[in-house]
């Protein structure tokens, strides 16, 4: 691992700037159509907000091709805000961008560090403030957004890491994969510490891995509301995902090292919320993927994974599943309990088994797209009633924690039931 994330013309530039109180930094990889809006607003709020602070937005870029360089390191800034535009060192990936941005808020003595993602197309001047008010006031060490999302974009959290870590750690942290977040300057620095940027956090792991190390770490944390979050995604159910295996498998393997913390019965908390905040306006949230997209895509990862699945899941899900693919039409029916029990298996088979751990969530895959096609169908995409969804489900996580245990205790890779 490199002692320092920096390259030599980020040192310089740190140089230069001496001090910060408040940094944003930006991790890119070609957002040339968004990267302009997001510098303009992120500077917008620290000048409304912050006049008398020293700011710096900071680009950390990953390497982009197109035009994300040139524009970030030519906006124009209001005087009082500095900017930096580097790359980095280490392995490619959203996490290593962030470790970058750590280390610059250590080098620079800044008091907080908010971390935006540079694909925004809502983000608004008030974010800023909103995001930096907690760690600044002293209160919080980390403060996560609440934000509604169109499902498609947000599914990874509202139905794998919400109800999982709500259910492993006993805490409702809403949106504990969120992207954007803001940390003090001491916690940014103990995390660019972390001997972890060899692993799948380098990559997209670094946001659950970040919120599963506040809860099981006794770190002060917050919710903040912002309202809605849209991205410029370039949406595709597509069969490869490589942000859905790295998120995923981070979820998954934070499971064996805090396994004696989930094992343990738990009342659940809530993390408290900061502020009175901006609640979102959108009744409907829809994205470019649609029910016939998702649908095919699992019946693409059915043909693709159908005798690896059967290595992975007991019998009775399989079976589940089987009587799905020969269905019409039936990846919208795809029950919560059975979702709740299917993921129970992977992560698992994930931590236990014999297999390739990055193709057991490969294969997981086709099966989120299939409940994600159920929800879509069961809610008509419609905010509310997917908020309610997202809450069942999490409901049945924790009614099916007696399986996990029971799974986790005596699995056996030799064994397995359904091994052919």
């Amino acid at each position: 691992m490199f002692e320092t994330s920096l390259r030599n013309e980020g040192q310089r530039r740190l140089m230069e700037i001496g001090n910060a109180d408040l940094l944003v930094g930006i991790p890119s990889y070609k957002n040339a159509s968004t990267i302009g809006l997001v510098v303009d607003r992120a500077a917008e709020g620290l000048q409304l907000h912050y006049p008398s602070l020293r700011p710096v937005i900071v680009v950390v870029d990953g390497g982009s091709s197109d035009e994300t360089v040139p524009i970030a390191a030519n906006r124009p800034l209001p005087p009082p805000v500095r900017r930096v535009v580097t790359t980095y060192q280490g392995i490619q990936g959203k996490g290593s961008a962030v470790r970058t941005i750590f280390e610059m808020t250590r080098v620079l003595g800044a008091k907080v560090c908010i971390v935006l993602e540079a694909d925004l197309t809502s983000l608004s001047r008030d974010w800023i403030q909103k995001l930096a008010a907690p760690v600044l006031s002293g209160e919080y060490d980390l403060a996560v957004p609440l934000y509604a999302r169109p499902l498609v974009e947000g599914a990874v959290t509202d139905i794998l890491a919400y109800p999982m870590t709500r259910l492993l750690y006993g805490t409702d942290l809403r949106q504990p994969m969120a992207g954007d977040f803001a940390v003090s300057g001491a916690l940014a620095s103990k995390l660019f510490e972390r001997d972890v940027w060899e692993t799948d956090v380098a990559r997209h792991g670094i946001d659950i891995w970040m919120t599963t190390v506040a809860i099981n770490e006794n770190i002060k944390m917050c919710q903040v509301r912002l309202g809605t979050k849209i991205e410029d995604k370039r949406e595709a159910a597509v069969s490869i995902d490589p942000g859905f295996i790295q998120s995923v498998g981070t979820l998954f393997r934070m499971m064996e090292i805090y396994r004696r913390r989930w094992t343990e019965t738990k009342p659940l908390r809530s993390v408290p919320y900061y502020g009175n905040g901006e609640t979102a306006e959108h009744s409907r949230l829809t994205g470019a993927i649609t029910v016939d997209m998702l649908s095919e895509a699992f019946l693409s990862g059915a043909r693709r994974y159908r005798r690896f699945w059967r290595t992975i899941m007991v019998p009775s899900n399989y079976a589940e599943i089987v009587g799905l693919v020969n269905r019409p039409r039936g990846a919208t029916h795809f029950a919560a309990d059975v979702w709740a029990r299917i993921v129970f298996d992977f992560a698992v088979v994930y931590n236990k088994g014999e297999n390739d751990p990055d193709k057991v969530v490969a294969a997981l895959l086709p099966l989120y797209y299939a409940r994600i096609a159920t929800i879509l169908r069961e809610t008509g995409a419609k905010a509310d009633a997917v908020e309610k969804a997202v809450q069942a489900q999490a409901q049945c996580f924790a009614e099916q924690k007696r399986y996990l245990l029971h799974r986790w205790q005596t699995y056996v890779p030799w064994a397995a039931d359904g091994v052919r």
